[in-house]
This record gives structure tokens, C-alpha cells and sequence, in this order.
């Protein structure tokens, strides 16, 4: 059939592409081509579909693709744009919101980068991820399967071995929790309170097509903030390297002026106000703004080091450069040792 478009998705247990691509691709205009959606078993059999012809467009976790790019290329298709992220965010699962949760609590987390914020906001949490439940309980042992390990994190919650657990949203309805979620926010409700960026890629979907895609309907299927994050995202975690993969907080969105104006007037940001001013003084109000925000922490959650850059759409390309060449100044300075004011002082340690 000439007009039809055959769309495969590969989900992931953070991801539920399947769910957002079909409510996706009704609510765009795609003309005369009847659509039809199709899940495929994994990432390798979706590629293998779509280089064969049996699929015209591929999506998939935005993460899967990064790592793939060589079998992506070599199999003649390519990466033509993301959708926006719809939620970002995990969700701590517990029956006490964070900051009034007991003293020294138990909190279980797969993610080093979310264990560290834990430690952050409330410095005597006890953050561990959960195949070290065994050291505290030695008749417990971790599933493998996210689902199952959920259901299992739970069990433990339900019987006083955990005081709470950190999941996906999309894992959290999946397993059918009863107990309460507190969703933990990159921008807090209150100014001051705890925040937590999310980890690089998340709950971004990459599409995926052949050569020869028709650009009319590259435009129609993919997101132009979706494909902003995916191009900014890609390019920082190609430059930052292995080292960082765990342990850093990635948000890429786009702004419009009026509500940066009004985030500055509630916070009293001069800085964050003038970033919506041209040279003449002037606030453009139709161009929207790239907010690229990063930021690790130590392993304690006592140090954060955290860059933010807020720059007119047209220069997010050139303003990713320049915020990675000023993040690697950031991090030499501050990971190299204190020099000592005099030789008798004691080592001080790097700041990070």
C-alpha cells in the first residue's frame, strides 16, 4: 500500500513507547497515510524489521539508540528526531512525603545520580540500591525483572523492612502500587525545597526511519523540543564520557518569555530576567528559550556542582559548546587538590 506508514515500538520498563506513540500519532496530521502500530520484541528486532522494510518508522527509549549508533548507521537507518519527554520524573513510593520521613530511613534506588539527591535533601536517609537489602536482611534477594522487583520493594515497604522505594512512574503503574507516590520534581513547588533533575534521556523516545523518510512526515511524527533535548542530550553525554554516565542530572526543555518572567518576578531573579532582554534592552516575547540545566553531586550529597544556561532557540547549538567547555573548566577545578597555604597544614580533599 503506497500512503501507509507502519510504525513498530520498543518499550522499556521506564517507558511505556507503545501507550504514548499510538495517542501520539492520532493526534497528528499525517494526510492521506493510514497509520498502523506494531510492538516489537526488542530494540536489535525492531532495527532488523525497519532495514528490512516491514516497518517504516522505529521508536524506541532514547537511550537504547545512543548506544547504538554504528548498528543504527551500518543497518541504513538513521535518528530523525525525538518527542518530548512527558514525565521525566521518578517517583518515591512511600506513605511519609520525603522531608518528614523517620529518621534514618531505609529508602531503596536502582539510580546512583537519585541516591546521591536523596542524601542531598535529607542527609540521614539511608539510601541503598536494593540488591544491598540483603546485607540488612539476609532472607530477601532482588529480583531481576523491574516489575517483579517493584512488587518485592513493596513487600518489604508493607512490612516494615523499607520505610520507601524509588521507581518510574511507568513502573509504579505497571506493578499496580496501592501505596502512596511522591513525585520527585526537577523544580520544587517552593523555593529552597529539594530537587531532583532527572536522569539524561529520560522518558525521551527516539524515531528511528530508513534513508529517503519523507520530510513532510519527519516534521508531522517528531517534536521540535523533543528533537532540541535529543540533540543537546546526545551531544553533552558524548562529550562527558563513561565517568559521568551515573551520577549526573540532565533537563533539556524549551520556555516561552512570559512564564520566565513571571518565575523571576516570583523568585526575584534579576539574572533569570535579563536572560529574556536582547542587546537593546528589549524583551522578545514570540522566541522561545532552550533551558539546558546539569548538575552532579558527591558521593555523600553534600557537594553540588551544577551549571544552568537559558539561550534564544536559534543559538541552543552554539550555547551547548560553549556551557561544555565552561562544565569541563568546572569540573578540573573542582576535582583537583587544594594546595596548602603552608606546609604544615593538613590535606584538604577536592571538592568533588
Amino acid at each position: 500500500m503506497e500512503n501507509r506508514l507502519a510504525v513498530g515500538t520498543v518499550d522499556s520498563a521506564d517507558c511505556n513507547v507503545m501507550e504514548q506513540i499510538s495517542s501520539h500519532i492520532e493526534s497528528v496530521e499525517l494526510g492521506d497515510f493510514q497509520t498502523s502500530i506494531s510492538e516489537m520484541a526488542d530494540f536489535n528486532s525492531g532495527l532488523e524489521a525497519l532495514s528490512e522494510g516491514k516497518i517504516d518508522l522505529l521508536a524506541v527509549p532514547a537511550n537504547e539508540t545512543m548506544i547504538a549508533i554504528e548498528k543504527i548507521t551500518s543497518h541504513g537507518c538513521k535518528i530523525i528526531g525525538a518527542r518530548n519527554p512527558r514525565r521525566p520524573s521518578l517517583v518515591l513510593v512511600s506513605p511519609d512525603r520525603l522531608m518528614y520521613q523517620p529518621k534514618s530511613a531505609i529508602i531503596l534506588c536502582d539510580s546512583e545520580l537519585v541516591r546521591r539527591q536523596l542524601r542531598r535533601a535529607r542527609p540521614d536517609l539511608v539510601t541503598i540500591p536494593p540488591g544491598r537489602v540483603i546485607d540488612f536482611y539476609a532472607d530477601s534477594e532482588c529480583p531481576k525483572d523491574m516489575i517483579e522487583r517493584a512488587n518485592w520493594m513493596a513487600d518489604l515497604l508493607d512490612n516494615g523492612k523499607i520505610d520507601g522505594f524509588v521507581v518510574s512512574r511507568n513502573v509504579y503503574e505497571k506493578s499496580e502500587q496501592s501505596e502512596r507516590r511522591h513525585t520527585l520534581l526537577p523544580f520544587p513547588k517552593e523555593r529552597g525545597s529539594p530537587q531532583f533533575l532527572p536522569k539524561p534521556y529520560s522518558d525521551l523516545i527516539a524515531f528511528l526511519t530508513r534513508s529517503g523518510f519523507p520530510s513532510a512526515l519527519v516534521e508531522s511524527v517528531t517534536e521540535p523540543e523533543g528533537n532540541t533535548s535529543l540533540w543537546v542530550q546526545s551531544r553533552i553525554m558524548g562529550a562527558l564520557g563513561h565517568s559521568f554516565e551515573e551520577i549526573i542530572g540532565l533537563q533539556v526543555r524549551h520556555r516561552q518569555v512570559g512564564a520566565i518572567l513571571r518565575q523571576a518576578e516570583e523568585y526575584r531573579d534579576i539574572v533569570l530576567e535579563q536572560a529574556c532582554h536582547d542587546p537593546d534592552g528589549e524583551i522578545i516575547e514570540d522566541e522561545v528559550r532552550v533551558e539546558v540545566r546539569i548538575e552532579t553531586l558527591s558521593e555523600d550529597g553534600s557537594r553540588t556542582l551544577a551549571l544552568d544556561r537559558l539561550v534564544a532557540r536559534r543559538d541552543y547549538q552554539h550555547a551547548t559548546i560553549s556551557l561544555l567547555m565552561d562544565w569541563e573548566k568546572l569540573v578540573t577545578e573542582s576535582s583537583r587538590e587544594v594546595p596548602k597555604d603552608h606546609p604544615s597544614d593538613g590535606e584538604a580533599p577536592s571538592f568533588l
